[in-house]
């Protein structure tokens, strides 16, 4: 097998098959090899670099990270592997895209509970190197050759470097065609002190994700506002918000400028808003509640959002899979509420996402009751 046919998938281990799934519509003609973990597969397609740049401008909803692989080394779990990784990926024909001023990443990842390719599982294997140790030696040894220049949060090329406990995956592409700058996808986000709750890192990343930012003034409507992660955020941005909840905020909120908190249900809320022609700049909703339903209260909230630059920010919730509820067939349902609503929707399965997708809602649709 050539290794320029191969691919690595990473997902939320809930939805990888949905993921494969995605890649297959693109290119039926992709297929599954193996199983390295839950949430890694590694797949086979006729011409890889064209399916990741496919991958790049459609956006797939499930898929979190790809990374071509173009060698294959077995490893013998001493020092000597970080030698011979580094002389794997200089002779790869893709390590020309490190040329002199290029920003780059090497991203290391590390399987320990990897399956081989009858699906069983490999026994645990403790490698004497850490994935730091080899991210540094391997930047190191790509800067010195090459004249690129490490950068680790906004690299141009990145290095995927994937360690089961008895193989490693290399390959070098551009972070575009990864779908994600960051390893496997995972965005990780600093706590702070002020943080409210974890919700936080998950509007943190669809902000990034999507390429859409917080306006400067203006207002913002919370929906299912509770404790109040959301809710801080967006009052950092500088926006007046109101934050809908029948329970209470956070008490770092209690006296909050530019706050307006209705003890109420959104439903209830949002059919007073349309009453009084409020309108909102972003409206954003992270309920439990079955997706068709929040599709349905965020279609409502179309009407009160500003014509322009207004977006919509919400998690879709989605049942686990069983014999009898197919959770993909109740997101493709949620997501033709919102287009019935919105000109531009657009769903991701976010890494702080659990059970969930978050979706991106603009250009309300004039044509709405």
């Amino acid at each position: 097998m050539k290794q320029e046919d191969l691919l690595l998938i990473t997902a939320h281990p809930e939805f990888l098959e949905a993921a494969i799934g995605e890649l297959q519509r693109l290119d039926k003609r992709l297929s599954l090899e193996s199983l390295l973990s839950p949430e890694v597969a590694l797949c086979k397609a006729p011409n890889v670099a064209e399916l990741m740049r496919t991958a790049a401008k459609v956006r797939p909803t499930f898929v979190r990270h790809l990374a071509p692989v173009r060698d294959m080394i077995d490893l013998t779990n001493t020092e000597q592997d970080m030698g011979r990784i580094a002389l794997a990926l200089a002779d790869l024909p893709s390590f020309a895209l490190l040329e002199r001023g290029q920003r780059f990443a090497v991203q290391t990842r590390f399987v320990q509970d990897a399956q081989d390719e009858e699906g069983q599982p490999i026994s645990h294997v403790k490698h004497p190197y850490t994935s730091g140790q080899l991210n540094q030696q391997l930047a190191g040894a790509i800067a010195e050759e090459t004249g690129a220049i490490e950068s680790v949060k906004k690299p141009q090329v990145i290095v995927s470097v994937l360690c089961t406990p008895d193989k490693c995956y290399l390959g070098v592409s551009t972070a575009e065609e990864n779908l994600s700058a960051w390893p496997g996808g995972m965005r990780h986000f600093a706590q702070t002190p002020e943080q409210i709750s974890r919700a936080e890192f998950k509007l943190l990343e669809a902000l990034e994700i999507f390429g859409v930012s917080l306006p400067a003034q203006g207002w913002a409507l919370d929906l299912g506002a509770a404790p109040g992660g959301w809710t801080r955020l967006l009052l950092e941005a500088g926006l007046n918000v109101v934050a809908v909840d029948p329970a209470k905020l956070d008490v770092r909120l209690a006296h909050a400028p530019h706050l307006e908190h209705y003890r109420g249900y959104a439903q209830t809320y949002l059919e007073e808003a349309i009453r009084k022609h409020k309108k909102f700049d972003v409206v954003v909703n992270d309920m439990r509640m079955d997706a068709r339903e929040a599709a349905r209260l965020v279609g409502q909230a179309s009407r009160c959002l500003r014509s322009g630059d207004g977006f919509v920010l919400s998690t879709l919730k989605l049942p686990h899979a069983t014999h009898e509820i197919n959770p993909l067939a109740t997101l493709r349902e949620a997501l033709n509420i919102l287009r019935k609503r919105y000109g531009i929707v657009e769903a991701r399965q976010l890494f702080h996402n659990r059970q969930e997708v978050t979706v991106v809602a603009a250009q309300p649709l004039s044509t709405q009751m």
